[in-house]
């Protein structure tokens, strides 16, 4: 609890430093009031109140109250913003030393054309000028206890895909914006936290350099999960190349930009937020028994005697506060501890937050964003892992121990798998206001995490007696830098140019250094040193992306805008023949409702097209030719590895995408519309080259070239809007749909877990056996090579809801269907194939056990009977629906003495899920062993993530 200690420190001594800020503003005026709801009178939290023409503000608590010390005397224009809501403007008179009230009712307003976007704009921009789509997740419209930023994302923005994994504790997951966009590269968007570049891709797993990569928890920890939610003020996401175009060639899979929490002017805040709940696994197996009685009901796989009620907590503590003139600080700690289901898994995370906002000189502006995690994640062995738990249970007496007994099992337990991360976050964006005209803004940033992985089966240990250990030290550096500078001018009064110029480079440095060994003498705490056989290995590499960047921006009346830009990007990934990338885009937006011939009783209504180009650059060493340095008869030697191509470019993805945002009903009703299409050419393929070279591994060409094209509609309005109940009801629908155009003469490939590439499919299909009489009481007939679709979901539907009642009381529920696609599940084939008595044949087994196969099915006679299983019979449609969670929020005012206001809330997690008939076990959203770059997903030895309910006590003081 050291660290704890530290954090209190910290935010003790940021009161005090508000205390002395409070003193040197107390001569001014004090704006204070309330924001509520024009409809129903409920207080509205996190709206931002300002002073027009100042960089005084603050935002409002739980209660809608809001406190701006130190405001200049006289007349002043006071605004109140909101996503949304419709901004409001009052006046005040402020005279020294008193206080003036000012309340606000806003309106709904869903869609604000006069919101602020930031992310792929160049430079702040409202959304009436921006021709191309921008999602957004505010967290003041969070309703349930998060616990992870990937939970902030799931179901909320259509187009955007979050891929659970399994039940281990700290497992992230994969983030898909608009399907996948490379078959060789990863797919995983670009992340960026207040303007500093983040690592994407996850962690490495806990596995061990030699021998079985399988022998581990088969769980990867994610980077974005490293960030407090509580910390987040709200994520806009870019889903394509034609927004993503600024960031160049390595955002073809599009953007996350996180903004977390400032500080505001005013007396000093404490919110403290306490969480309390319990994980707990839902059934994937089937309500059945066998029929001899040998194994019990199999609803848990046989995993009941491991299984458990897993406990959580969390306790956060944050200060926000500031003068105009000094300092204005965001300051947060947390503290979370996370027992899974399973017997081993547990992860406790720390984390402190120092965002400060400085005005050293006049016209400057210093942002300075800092954070540090510290992660430690304890894991049961799982997956496909003959040393583990999971497979050792499913299979049962036919497991590796040749024993069904608990207590035989559980010797694996001894295994011990902990992965320790310390996270530090950390950039400052200078802000020169040259004058009204020109601006000039530069960011640093630098992101490191350290990884140790420590993966140990001690001496005695069932499967390896003389003992094996691993441990591995990783590290991931990005630093970041990113100039913008803007000439906005006004050429008559109603035309508008804004021009940006800029540039950005991104430096990654990758180190990995493990060790590996066998043979420890005897018991006790072994290191690498105590072993006999020691194994060194290391590994480090360096990219380095730049690119420059040009963009105008015309606005015509603030109806009609019109934007172009380029960029141009270099890598150190490119092959040395290539030379400088160059990207366009071009976006319009027209305000239609702000026509003279538009009926206000409309509503509002803006048009927008864009075009632009990313691209994905193509692995640290792929251009280049390599060797492998081996030993071979105690003598040093090399093998050829990749071939080496200098011409190796990036893929090249361009991107249409059009549609309108709307308001109907006198803001009642939002719709919003976007269709995309997609191109990428010169995609990166594995090529093979004539063994004669001496390479015999294939090396990655620019040959292919895929597409893909979507819908996304977003619907949300106000049910019963007046009156003591307030009812809102909203959903989305994206659709995508992926296809191969061309393989560049390359013959069709599998890429894993029997997902294909073939000219004319999807990216990827799944492809294999199929029973094409499966419920017939015949001899099956097989289908061999049978394509069944592709791997990504091609819709998915989110639907959300919420009531409101009296004193504001709130009951809010979502839920998620994704469909439309196939995925290999592949325990099945490994426990039948090996004769284990399987839930899905229990009523197979009395039959076979009479020598009766006349009365079984096609199906049954295909995998009952160990002889006729194959490994691609086990493909089945992964349509699934569930309730992602259901919240009730009670307001609590100032129920808790000394406090401002409190919120107390439940929220229960994934406790319903619907599934096809055809999937009979497991979890359609759950994942095997593979990472977050899986192109094909697929079903292994682990089981699913656990359903959660959390309560949690937000206080204001």
């Amino acid at each position: 609890m050291n660290r704890m200690v530290v954090i209190a420190v910290c935010l003790l001594a940021a009161l005090g430093t508000a205390r002395v800020q409070a003193q040197d503003v107390a001569a001014a005026g004090t704006v204070r009031g309330r924001v509520l709801r024009a409809q129903g009178g409920a207080p509205i939290s996190d709206v931002q109140v300002t002073i027009a023409g100042t960089r005084l503000g603050a935002m409002t608590g739980e209660d809608g109250s809001y406190v701006i010390a130190g405001a200049p005397l006289g007349i002043q224009r006071i605004r109140a913003r909101s996503v949304g809501f419709a901004p409001a403007e009052q006046t005040a008179d402020v005279v020294a030393n008193s206080v003036v009230t000012v309340d606000f009712s806003l309106a709904i307003a869903i869609i604000s054309l006069d919101e602020v976007v930031t992310t792929g704009t160049a430079t702040a921009a409202k959304r009436r000028d921006v021709g191309n789509s921008i999602g957004t997740v505010s967290a003041a419209d969070v309703r349930e206890a998060t616990s992870d930023v990937s939970k902030l994302l799931t179901g909320r923005v259509a187009g955007v895909s979050v891929a659970g994994s399994g039940a281990n504790a700290g497992a992230g997951s994969a983030i898909r914006l608009r399907g996948n966009t490379s078959v060789a590269l990863s797919n995983q968007p670009l992340i960026y936290v207040d303007g500093v570049r983040l690592r994407s891709d996850e962690y490495p797993k806990n596995v061990p350099p030699q021998g079985s990569t399988l022998r581990s928890g088969n769980v990867n920890a994610s980077p974005l999960n490293d960030i407090n939610p509580a910390d987040i003020e709200r994520i806009e996401i870019l889903k394509g190349s034609a927004a993503a175009t600024l960031y160049g060639t390595e955002a073809a899979a599009g953007v996350i930009q996180i903004f977390t929490r400032r500080g505001a002017t005013g007396k000093a805040e404490w919110n403290a937020l306490v969480t309390q709940g319990v994980n707990r696994e839902r059934p994937f197996g089937l309500d059945a028994s066998d029929p001899n009685g040998t194994g019990g009901n199999a609803r848990f796989l046989y995993m009941d005697p491991w299984l458990r009620s897993g406990y959580r907590q969390g306790y956060s503590l944050s200060l926000q506060g500031g003068s105009p003139n000094n300092v204005r600080y965001f300051l947060s700690g947390g503290w979370d501890d996370n027992d899974g289901v399973l017997p081993l898994d547990n992860e406790r995370k720390y984390v402190v937050r120092g965002n400060f906002t400085l005005n050293p000189i006049s016209k400057l502006t210093l942002d300075v964003t800092s954070a540090y995690t510290s992660n430690l994640i304890t894991n049961t062995p799982a997956g496909n892992n003959a040393h583990g738990l999971t497979l050792n249970a499913f299979r049962r007496d036919r497991n590796y121990f040749g024993n069904a007994n608990p207590d035989t099992i559980s010797q694996v337990l001894r295994y011990k798998l902990t992965t320790r991360i310390n996270r530090m976050i950390v950039g400052t964006t200078a802000t020169h206001q040259y004058n009204s005209h020109l601006q000039n803004r530069v960011t640093v940033g630098l992101d490191r995490a350290d990884v140790e992985n420590r993966n140990l089966r001690p001496y005695g240990f069932a499967a390896a007696p003389q003992g094996i250990i691993s441990d591995q030290r990783w590290e991931n550096q990005t630093l970041s830098m990113d100039y913008v500078g803007s000439f906005e001018w006004q050429f008559a009064r109603p035309l508008r140019s804004t021009f940006a110029w800029g540039g950005q480079s991104s430096t990654t440095d990758v180190g990995d250094v493990s060790g590996y060994g066998e043979g420890f003498s005897g018991p006790g705490e072994p290191t690498l040193s105590s072993s006999a056989i020691r194994t060194p290995y290391e590994t480090r590499q360096r990219v380095i992306t730049a690119g420059l960047f040009m963009q105008e921006l015309l606005s015509y009346k603030d109806r009609y805008s019109l934007t172009i830009g380029t960029r141009l990007d270099g890598s150190s990934a490119f092959g040395s023949n290539l030379g400088v990338q160059i990207l366009p885009k071009a976006s319009a937006a027209y305000v239609i409702s702000d026509e003279p011939f538009w009926n206000d009783q409309w509503g509002t209504m803006k048009l927008r097209v864009a075009y632009g180009q990313a691209g994905r650059a193509p692995g640290a060493f792929d251009a280049v030719q390599t060797w492998d340095a081996v030993g071979w008869g105690g003598q040093s030697a090399i093998v050829p590895l990749n071939y080496g191509n200098p011409d190796l470019g990036p893929e090249r993805t361009t991107e249409v995408e059009a549609g309108f945002d709307a308001t109907f009903l006198d803001s009642r009703v939002n719709l919003d519309f976007t269709a995309f299409w997609d191109r990428t050419r010169d995609a990166l393929l594995p090529v093979n080259h004539p063994p004669s070279a001496g390479f015999t591994a294939s090396q990655l060409e620019n040959v292919g070239e895929l597409s893909k094209r979507g819908l996304e509609i977003g619907v949300n309005g106000d049910v019963v809007r007046d009156g003591p109940v307030q009812w809102s009801l909203g959903a989305t629908l994206s659709t995508n749909h992926s296809r191969v155009e061309s393989l560049g003469g390359t013959p069709p490939f599998l890429l894993r877990n029997y997902g294909w590439i073939i000219e004319g499919q999807p990216v990827a299909v799944l492809r294999g056996r199929k029973v094409a009489n499966a419920d017939e009481r015949a001899n099956p007939v097989i289908v061999q090579n049978h394509l069944f679709g592709p791997s990504l979901p091609t819709r998915i539907i989110n639907v959300n809801t919420s009531v409101r009642f009296w004193r504001g009381l709130e009951l809010s529920a979502r839920g998620e269907y994704q469909g439309g696609h196939w995925l290999n599940e592949d325990a099945s084939f490994q426990a039948l194939s090996r004769s284990v008595r399987w839930p899905t044949c229990f009523g197979a087994y009395p039959h076979l056990a009479a020598n009766d196969t006349t009365a079984l099915t096609a199906w049954e006679r295909a995998t009952c009977i160990a002889r006729n299983v194959r490994d691609d019979m086990f493909i089945f449609p992964a349509d699934f629906f569930k309730l992602r969670d259901v919240t009730l929020r009670v307001p609590l005012g100032r129920f808790i003495p000394q406090t401002r206001n409190s919120v107390f809330s439940v929220s229960a997690g994934n406790w319903y899920t619907w599934k096809r008939k055809e999937f009979r076990m497991f979890d359609p959203e759950q994942a095997g062993n593979d990472g977050f770059n899986a192109s094909v997903r697929y079903i292994s030895e682990q089981i699913p993530a656990p359903a959660t309910l959390v309560a949690q006590l937000r206080v204001a003081f």
